[in-house]
């Protein structure tokens, strides 16, 4: 059973780490689709609240893009944490 806790560990770690580095490829793109964004304000009235909507959806998904970049570091460390 100990054995199979530590496969699945391991497992669980390669995958960490595998999301980590494409998170990590997607954060330069996704930098550049908030800064495109947030640059337009305050824009045309009738896509302004779009427009807000979006920023807030990036700057929401960059963040999400860190947290994972940050899992794979602690997984290539050996820990892992949960989203606490």
């Amino acid at each position: 059973m100990a054995d199979h806790k530590a496969e699945l560990r391991e497992t669980l770690r390669q995958m960490e780490i595998a999301t980590s580095e494409a998170a990590a490829s997607c954060i330069p793109g996704l930098l550049a689709r908030l800064r495109r964004h947030e640059a337009g304000l305050p824009g045309h009235p009738l896509i302004r609240p779009w427009r807000r909507w979006r920023i807030r959806r990036l700057a929401g998904a960059v963040a999400e893009a860190r947290w994972h970049v940050e899992q794979g570091r602690r997984a290539r460390m050996g820990g892992l944490s949960g989203r606490g």
